[in-house]
Order: C-alpha cells, then sequence, then structure tokens
C-alpha cells in the first residue's frame, strides 16, 4: 500500500463521506443511467463484470452466443449463450425472466434449458454450452458467476434473442464478528464495504493489517439494529443494508463514496488502518475549548447553495422489480414543509441525490430526511489544536466551548484532521444534531397492483357448441 493511496483514501474519508451531497449531484445522470443499464444484456468480450452486493436484479453480458450444434444438427433450431453476470461467488441466482416474463411461463414451456453457475473459483465447464461448437473443456468461467442458456426456436414464443435477467444473491462476505465462520451471504453494509477494500481481484486488495476489525464489527452492528417503517407494519426491518451493483471500471473511490451514502458511513484513516463509522445520534468524546484551541476560529455560516427544504431521493425499488423510482420527503403539504418554506421566505430549494444500494422506499426516504436536516443545520468551523487532538478520527462527535461566537459545549462532528509538522492538528468540523437520527415512521408506501393479464399462449378450448338448423330464404 503506497503513501499517495493512504493519502489519497484519507481525503475520502474526510471529505467525500455519505453528506457531499454535491460531489454526488454531479454524477447524478451518470447514476441514473447506471441504475437502469444494470438491467440490460449487453454482447462484448471487453465488457467490466460487476460486484453484486445483497440482492439486485441484473441482466448480464453475452459472453458466448451461438447457434451451431456441434452433433451436426439443424443449425437453427438451438441458441446457446453464456450470460456473465457479475464476480463470483454469489449465493444464489434465481427468478430469470425472458423479456419481462417468467421463465416458467407456458410460454417457454419446453423450449429452454437452463445451468446456473454461482462462480466458485473452482467450477467446473458448462456440458450444455458444449453441445455447440466453440465451448470447450477449457471454459469454465472460474470466478464469474453466469447462465447457460439453451433456447428451442419458436417463432410464437421468440422474436429474437430474449432480453435476459436474473435475481442474485450477491456476495459471500466475511464478517470479522464470527472469525472462524466461512464466509457468507449478508447485505450488511459494514462487510460488503470491508470485502471491497480487501478484495484483490475486484477491490483494492488491502491486507487485513490495514482494516481496523473493531471499528468494522461494531459497525456491522450499528448497521444490524431494525425498526418498524411504518405504523401498523412488521416489525424487524433492517434501515442500513448494501443492495450494490458496483461496476469495475469505476474508480475505487466512486464506489466506496456510493457505498457510504447508503448507510450514512465514513470511511476514517487512524493510526495505519481504515476503520468504519456509521453516523448516528451519539455523544462527545472531546472537548474543545481555549486551552486545547490555539489561536482563533473560522467560521462559515449556512449557504444558501447547500441548504435544502425539499430531497428528492431515486433508488432501484424491489417493490417494482429494481425498476428506478423516487421517494420524497418532506411530505407536500406537511407540518415540515410549511415551517421549512417559511424559514426560507418561500422559496423552493429542491436537491436530488441517487442510491444506486438502496432497494426499500423507507430507507430511501428516511435518508432523504437526514440529509436534509443536516442542510440545515451546517455551521461550520475550523481551528489549530494541540497535538491530544491527533487521538479523533472523522466521524467523531466533539464540543467547542469559546467565548468569540459565545459556544458553550455546542456539539459538532469532525469532517477532517490534518496533522501539522508542529504535532498541531488543523481541525475542520460541522455542526451536529443528534435529534435527526430518530427514525421518522412514515406513512405505508402507495403500492399499485400488478395487471392480472389473461396468458395469450394458454388458450382454453372452448366447450358446449351447439349447431342450430335454420332456413335461409333469398
Amino acid at each position: 500500500m503506497g503513501f499517495f493511496f493512504v493519502a489519497a483514501l484519507f481525503s475520502i474519508s474526510a471529505g467525500i463521506t455519505y453528506s457531499s451531497i454535491q460531489s454526488a449531484k454531479k454524477q447524478a445522470k451518470k447514476q441514473a443511467d447506471a441504475m437502469a443499464g444494470v438491467l440490460v444484456n449487453k454482447e462484448s468480450n471487453i465488457e467490466p463484470i460487476p460486484v453484486i452486493y445483497g440482492t439486485r436484479r441484473v441482466g448480464g453480458v453475452r459472453v458466448f452466443v451461438s447457434t451451431r450444434d456441434a452433433s451436426g444438427g439443424d443449425p437453427n433450431e438451438y441458441l446457446y449463450i453464456a450470460l456473465a453476470l457479475c464476480e463470483g461467488e454469489v449465493d444464489a441466482i434465481t427468478d430469470i425472466l425472458l423479456d419481462d416474463k417468467p421463465i416458467t411461463v407456458s410460454q417457454y414451456t419446453g423450449l429452454y434449458t437452463v445451468n446456473v453457475h454461482t462462480g466458485a473459483d473452482n467450477q467446473s465447464y458448462d456440458s450444455l454450452l458444449a453441445e455447440a461448437n466453440g465451448w470447450t473443456t477449457a471454459h469454465k468461467l472460474s470466478g464469474v458467476a453466469y447462465l447457460a442458456i439453451r433456447l428451442k426456436w419458436d417463432q410464437d414464443a421468440f422474436s429474437g434473442i430474449p432480453e435476459i435477467t436474473a435475481l442474485v444473491r450477491g456476495k459471500k462476505v466475511y464478517d470479522p464478528r464470527s472469525p472462524s465462520a466461512d464466509n457468507a451471504y449478508s447485505a450488511n453494509p459494514a462487510l460488503c464495504i470491508r470485502d471491497y477494500l480487501t478484495n484483490a481481484r475486484y477491490g483494492k486488495g488491502l491486507p487485513t493489517s490495514a482494516i481496523n476489525d473493531t471499528a468494522f464489527s461494531s459497525a456491522a452492528t450499528d448497521c444490524d439494529q431494525s425498526v418498524t417503517f411504518y405504523s401498523g407494519g412488521p416489525s424487524g426491518q433492517k434501515i442500513f443494508q448494501t443492495h450494490a451493483v458496483l461496476q469495475t471500471d469505476e474508480s475505487l473511490f466512486s464506489n466506496i463514496k456510493t457505498m457510504l451514502q447508503g448507510c450514512r458511513g465514513f470511511l476514517p484513516y487512524t493510526q495505519g488502518t481504515y476503520g468504519l463509522k456509521i453516523d448516528k445520534s451519539g455523544s462527545s468524546v472531546y472537548a474543545f475549548d481555549k486551552e486545547t484551541i490555539i489561536g482563533g476560529i473560522s467560521i462559515k455560516g449556512e449557504e444558501k447553495k447547500d441548504k435544502f427544504n425539499r430531497m428528492i431521493v431515486k433508488f432501484p425499488n424491489s417493490e417494482l422489480d429494481y425498476q428506478p423510482d423516487q421517494a420524497v420527503w418532506p411530505d407536500a403539504g406537511s407540518t415540515e414543509e410549511t415551517t421549512f418554506l417559511s424559514e426560507d421566505n418561500g422559496t423552493l430549494l429542491v436537491e436530488n441525490m441517487d442510491l444506486e444500494t438502496v432497494t426499500n422506499f423507507y430507507v430511501a426516504r428516511d435518508l432523504a430526511r437526514v440529509m436534509l436536516k443536516r442542510s440545515r443545520s451546517a455551521i461550520r468551523a475550523s481551528f489549530t489544536a494541540t497535538s491530544e487532538s491527533i487521538q479523533l478520527s472523522v466521524g467523531d462527535i466533539v464540543t467547542v466551548t469559546h467565548p468569540t461566537p459565545a459556544w458553550s459545549a455546542k456539539p459538532f462532528q469532525i469532517e477532517e484532521i490534518t496533522l501539522n509538522y508542529n504535532g498541531t492538528c488543523d481541525i475542520n468540523v460541522v455542526e451536529y444534531d443528534s435529534s435527526i437520527y430518530t427514525y421518522d415512521t412514515s406513512a405505508e408506501e402507495t403500492t399499485y397492483p400488478t395487471p392480472d393479464l389473461p396468458d395469450p399462449f394458454s388458450v382454453v378450448a372452448p366447450t358446449g357448441l351447439q349447431v342450430t338448423a335454420s332456413t335461409s330464404i333469398a
């Protein structure tokens, strides 16, 4: 691990956390395109293979397509496809759709054969694809989760190569809280982020010595806490889960930022290791005052461009089969909206954000609420402090007492720490309000029933036919 990586990743932990809305905004169109693009099939031999954490419906890359039958039969009777979905090893691949219809509908009866490969490093070659010319025992796609598919041509069922998607329960990951257990499926954000940082094939490949597993274990436990999403709804719902399709041609920083945004995460670098903190209600761990602050304090108030009274979050909704959807906070006409508009002289200040790792309406809505409230309590301060502050890290809650702004134990959260050559530290903090993290039970999400249309390929034969004789006079 080189020095420049350490410095760059420290910058991420300080300045590109889940709360850096402005940098996320610049990527909004690209992320929105990616959200829809994961459901599309591509055909390429150079397309990057994504990493899936949690559960997502995805298309894939057709890395092998052939109509040639190695046995010498009709060359146009069967179509053979190897559809690469993601990096392995994943937990399961289920619910295959052909042109948005379940592969099990009567339209496709007798027309398909599918073999599922979850992407183990030692998986063997596929004998089904070996029926086609060009696929041999050397073609194993080791470490790649894919579908081997044979389709029989039927002009009533297919108009061309169908669009194929599948539901993938993603990567098996390591849990430092159970060090003796095997890797297992989990959507816990802390475990997914840890896996991405340590994996040498598609992640950064950091050694375990560079990971603070105590911090990651604590963050994983925070992510396991549950709430009730809406009044009368089921209990035990997790508000922090990662359901992500990470593109491996994106930068490490971009993918880490995407995962941090979905779990309110900070990734600090402290004493040679990387940890993880989940932004939540907490108490101060350090008190700054005139004895520990050297010189004056620079204070920056809230700016209109960074302050919002309506937040719109776009996300792939699992209730809509992972199609793009949106959640808005506050609700139109609500007390919160009326209050915010009054404070902002009636000016509507809207911010849009895309969340690639969130697939639940209530989670997206609550994150929109927290982000909006953070934007409205965003006084920032910077100062130089004595060397004792080196023990702190990004995300820590502190208090500041100083006569100039008349602050008495005012709570702040550390955004950045820079160690100076003389042993002092430059500290950047942002105003902190512990009350905003209490989950706000929302109204139940409006759902729309799936149309129950008849299957045009399943026609019931008429019964009870009668013939009546009649005389026709010209």
